[in-house]
């Protein structure tokens, strides 16, 4: 058999128990649908080690929450597509093989579309139209844009507004300006796994970080404490953390309170003063003032990177910045890596691949992704190697 039919209510088997049957033989399953609100099910599979990507259409009835469950999770990848996106493909495939089943029709991924809706789809069998679905997918993988917390913070707003006041409320979230044939080095692609990171750590310890720190956006509160994590926190009192999500889950919010403690018992806050470095940061770089940098300025920002400290000390690595890139490509790069029209993998990479049309000499990865914290708090986290490692040590990482 090439293909079959099956439609919710009339066919024996529903589109869900025949999903479920291909799936659970598959090693990576892709979901290309416009409407989204099955999370459950996805973490099944993720649960049992089933690579899962995900495209949807970032509008309603897409559930927020729905995403919001699995966008941390580990071997999930969800990217988005704008309003004219009405694809329903799901894909199996075998390690080995390759894909190996699909389903096209009429269902999208919720209770409805799966169950309860008169919904038609044909299963498809045969290896030549398999290879055609396949190279579909990689096309609309390709236009899709990769999904980060910032674009489904904002979608919560207007999800929130569909299911509470107005279900007629459709628009949706853009796709942004996504570039064709670049392959993004690793060390960008990964901001964003981190970003999922910092957000599953906000998520904890928001409410702890508002209460202490009021004026202090969250992200940048989070970077200090990654800074207690690794070097004040006892090593041994993070132990058994890898591999136990429902203990570092609660041990988290319990180790946020004693670096409050710590750091308000000093005779400055640090971390209250982080605030107001961003703050000058921000004005600096704001989209008015960005084009006349100053060298001053630069040198400024600069010299406010955790990662440059050791580099300005030994080596002034500072000066060597202002002095060994011009102005006008600092403020070029400054402007395009802040520049939310595109992807930000896109941004970093093309900050810090050896061939990156917009890299400076003497500003790094750490320094490159530690300018989208610095500037744009309220969006983005500080990512560099002592965050890279308090992470690791909180057992989000092997």
């Amino acid at each position: 058999m090439t293909t079959e039919i099956i439609t919710n209510k009339v066919s024996p088997n529903s589109t869900q128990a025949v999903f479920n049957n291909l799936a659970n033989s598959a090693h990576k399953i892709i979901i290309a649908v416009a409407f989204f609100s099955d999370s459950n099910t996805i973490e099944k599979f993720l649960d049992i080690g089933i690579e899962v990507t995900l495209i949807v259409s970032l509008r309603p009835p897409t559930n927020y929450y729905s995403i919001k469950k699995i966008l941390h999770r580990k071997n999930v990848q969800i990217s988005f597509l704008g309003d004219d996106f009405h694809s329903k493909i799901y894909a199996f495939y075998d390690e080995m093989r390759g894909i190996s089943n699909a389903i096209i029709g009429s269902s999208n991924f919720t209770n409805g579309g799966m169950n309860s809706n008169i919904e038609t789809n044909v299963v498809i069998h045969d290896q030549d139209a398999l290879t055609q679905i396949d190279t579909t997918l990689e096309q609309i993988i390709e236009e899709s844009t990769p999904l980060q917390p910032d674009e489904l913070n904002r979608y919560k707003i207007r999800y929130d507004k569909f299911v509470n006041y107005s279900n007629s409320d459709k628009s949706t979230i853009k796709t942004k300006i996504s570039p064709k044939n670049i392959k993004i080095i690793p060390k960008a692609s990964e901001y964003a796994e981190f970003w999922n990171v910092a957000d599953k750590v906000k998520d904890l310890v928001s409410e702890i970080s508002r209460s202490e720190y009021p004026m202090v956006p969250e992200y940048l509160v989070i970077d200090h404490f990654w800074h207690w994590i690794v070097k004040i926190c006892e090593q041994r009192r993070l132990k058994g953390l890898i591999g136990n999500p429902e203990k570092r889950d609660k041990t988290i919010p319990d180790l946020f309170k004693e670096y409050c403690k710590w750091d308000k018992s000093a005779t400055t806050s640090y971390t209250e003063k982080m605030g107001n470095d961003s703050k000058h940061i921000q004005n600096i770089l704001s989209p008015k003032k960005i084009s006349s940098l100053s060298i001053n300025e630069a040198l400024i920002i600069y010299r406010s990177f955790h990662a440059a400290r050791s580099l300005i000390q030994r080596f002034g690595a500072d000066e060597k910045f202002v002095n060994e890139n011009s102005i006008q490509d600092i403020r070029s790069s400054f402007s395009f890596l802040l520049d939310e029209a595109y992807p930000v993998e896109y941004r970093i990479h093309e900050l810090i691949s050896p061939k990156g049309k917009y890299k400076l000499n003497h500003f790094g990865p750490s320094c490159v992704q530690e300018l989208i914290g610095w500037a744009k708090p309220t969006k983005m986290p500080i990512r560099n190697n002592k965050a890279d490692k308090a992470i690791r040590l909180l057992g989000f990482r092997g």
